[in-house]
């Protein structure tokens, strides 16, 4: 009897263990996917602010990681103000929307201020 209880023990300790690695691997998956959805576009935010590269995420304050500082992310790339829910297949469109944006804007700024000059 003690052997049985034992092993359905060892069993379920198993699948516990197991089930974060699990979920994990897919989240990081994702994780990998937003920050390429938001590469380009926090590239050119970061830059814009006065800043270095862009580096990392932050998504439970919607900071952008520029070399050091941090800024916020504006409203159209993180609308509730914050990602608390990871990311989703809409936080990685909401982000593709963002970066072509930035890169229209700093081709439009390039373009004035190219000719103009």
């Amino acid at each position: 009897m003690y052997r049985n209880i034992s092993i359905i023990v060892l069993v379920l300790f198993a699948m516990v263990l197991g089930l974060p690695e699990s979920q994990g691997e897919g989240s990081e998956i994702n994780f990998a996917e937003c920050f390429r959805a938001a590469y380009v576009g926090g590239n050119i935010f970061c830059r814009m602010s006065g800043y270095g590269t862009f580096n990392s995420l932050i998504f439970e304050t919607c900071d952008l990681v520029c070399g050091g500082p941090t800024v916020k992310l504006p409203k159209k790339a993180c609308r509730k103000g914050s990602l608390r829910s990871g990311c989703t297949k809409d936080v990685i469109e909401t982000f593709k929307e963002w970066s072509t944006d930035m890169r229209k804007r700093k081709y439009d700024l390039i373009q004035r201020w190219c000719t103009n000059a």
